[in-house]
């Protein structure tokens, strides 16, 4: 009887742990997918307008499997400060696999959006959502641009983001998937003497600067 009662308190011990483990993972889930990207869309400290050669570098938590990347105006975590663009113009979900350094990237767009897929040589109207693989932006990057309009198949003024991967090795000498988002060509530039209400600026040459 007591053997019985020793099994049955053991077994009970392992189901909470169980439980527990379930419960905390669970919660890590709903954090990552719905709390966090809230979290983050909150006004960016950056009161300046974003610049060609900016870099911004993002690894997904190897525990969570999944993280999510928003370039806006003042939200997110590429404020471009730029009052063309609108607020989760972009949104990159990245899904990593369970048992390899592979990933699912998923972009979802809320503004005029061209696309330039990797390896591809010209750029196209973005309807809705684009999917592709980690492995296929290492050296041969996607590329957007963004703006508050399309004129004729064509953006007048425009911002550039490319999207490119890369392995490092962290500090357990663990190989690890690096992703790394470039601000390219702005065109015509961003007017940095203009500011308007809310620090935000708006597309064009500063006064006495030079011609491209």
């Amino acid at each position: 009887m007591f053997l019985s009662i020793a099994i049955l308190d053991s077994f009970l011990l392992v189901l909470s742990g169980v439980l527990t483990i379930s419960v905390l993972g669970l919660g890590l889930v709903v954090y990552n997918q719905f709390i966090h990207p809230v979290i983050s869309r909150k006004e960016s400290d950056r009161f300046i307008p974003v610049q060609t050669g900016d870099k911004y570098d993002l690894v997904v938590d190897e525990l969570s499997r999944f993280a999510t990347f928003q370039i806006g105006c003042k939200t997110g975590q590429l404020a471009t400060r730029c009052n063309a663009i609108s607020e989760d113009h972009l949104i990159f979900q990245f899904k990593k696999s369970r048992d390899s350094e592979d990933y699912t990237i998923t972009v979802l767009k809320n503004g005029p959006t061209f696309y330039k897929p990797p390896r591809m040589e010209h750029y196209g109207k973005m309807e809705s959502k684009e999917s592709f693989e980690s492995y296929e932006i290492i050296g041969h990057p996607a590329e957007f641009r963004i703006s508050d309009k399309i004129a004729k198949e064509r953006m007048v003024n425009y911002i550039e983001v490319s999207l490119t991967s890369s392995f490092y090795f962290n500090r357990s000498g663990k190989e690890r998937m690096k992703f790394t988002f470039e601000v390219g060509k702005i065109q015509p530039g961003i007017n940095r003497k203009a500011r308007f209400r809310g620090d935000v600026y708006g597309f064009g040459k500063e006064e006495g600067s030079e011609e491209d």
